[in-house]
């Protein structure tokens, strides 16, 4: 029954899953306002949680009125881009002594932008907004709920085990959060490296904006992979319609330099610096993060390759545990 609950309810996994990380990283804040106020959890949980809402929102404030007119002049550049490749297309190709006549590649085109535009598409657009809002309210009033009653459910755990077993599941406890702990903090360090070497490398290079883009691929970071390229790709775009401040070179070279700058940051940190600062935390080979967080990666998604190190140490943490009660 336990196991068919599971695979039915498996899309709730990922933001339930958020929900929990999140309420883990703002419980030690809860703690401490809670005892250096010395009010009730119930009012630390309320002030924390409001905070988080409001600096969601803020965040959603600032950034909004900077989009529309980036959003501008890209389409200007996109208009000119579209006049170019108007212009090639009415040109034909020579490959090897013979003609191609490029307009017959698109000759289709109408009708493809006319299927794209059915009303069809716009519901299932529709549909899909509104499934993301759910979910992400669903995260938001789970989170509330467990830093609420975090507390309670570790003594419901303590309660639930047989008492010849609840000093080994305390002191499980306790390393299995010291693993956590530490994978949260590697993962800070990691994210103040790539916020620091993205900003300090626009700066460098005339990006407009260097200040933010370091906050922004510092905060996406925790994103494994796809945070790291939605901050590529804004830098880009953000390069190619602005430009460099002094650099003289055209902005899609500049676009194209901003790319492969930022790529290559990240890959300084997957490749060299995320396997050594985790292995080091969680004292697990580098070879073993990497192939675990790459693995993950790969076959399934981004939130297991974001869980993958706690729970290897984890894991660990109750093998040991295991092979200690078994040989006694």
């Amino acid at each position: 029954g336990g196991l068919w609950f599971v695979i039915a309810a498996r899309e709730l996994i990922a933001p339930l899953a958020i929900a929990a990380l999140l309420a883990y990283v703002l419980n030690p804040l809860v703690k401490g306002i809670s005892t250096r106020a010395n009010i009730s959890r119930s009012w630390a949980v309320s002030i924390v949680y409001l905070l988080f809402l409001l600096l969601i929102v803020l965040a959603a404030v600032l950034l909004a009125p900077q989009f529309p007119p980036l959003i501008a002049r890209l389409t200007d550049q996109l208009t000119s881009i579209v006049i170019l490749v108007e212009e090639v297309i009415a040109s034909p190709v020579v490959i090897f002594g013979t003609t191609y006549s490029l307009e017959t590649l698109v000759a289709n085109w109408p009708a493809l932008t006319q299927n794209a535009a059915q009303p069809d598409l716009l519901i299932n657009v529709f549909a899909a907004t509104s499934e993301n809002l759910a979910w992400v309210l669903i995260v938001l009033v789970t989170t509330y709920y467990l830093l609420l009653d975090a507390e309670r459910l570790g003594e419901w755990l303590l309660r639930t085990t047989p008492d010849a077993y609840k000093a080994d599941v305390v002191r499980l406890y306790n390393e299995i959060d010291m693993v956590w702990q530490q994978y949260m903090r590697g993962q800070f360090r990691l994210m103040l490296f790539v916020g620091a070497m993205t900003g300090i490398t626009a700066a460098l290079i005339g990006l407009p904006g260097a200040l933010a883009f370091g906050v922004l691929a510092g905060l996406l970071d925790i994103i494994l992979s796809v945070g790291p390229l939605i901050a590529m790709v804004i830098g880009a775009i953000v390069a190619y319609v602005a430009g460099s401040t002094y650099l003289p070179m055209s902005n899609f070279w500049f676009a194209v330099l901003v790319a492969v700058l930022f790529s290559l940051i990240n890959f300084v940190e997957n490749i060299w610096l995320r396997p050594r600062i985790m292995g080091a935390s969680l004292k697990l080979h580098p070879a073993i993060v990497f192939v675990a967080v790459v693995g993950s990666l790969a076959m399934a998604g981004i939130l297991t390759a974001l869980f993958i190190v706690p729970l290897i140490g984890s894991t660990l943490v109750l093998g040991r545990y295991l092979y200690c009660k078994i040989l006694d």
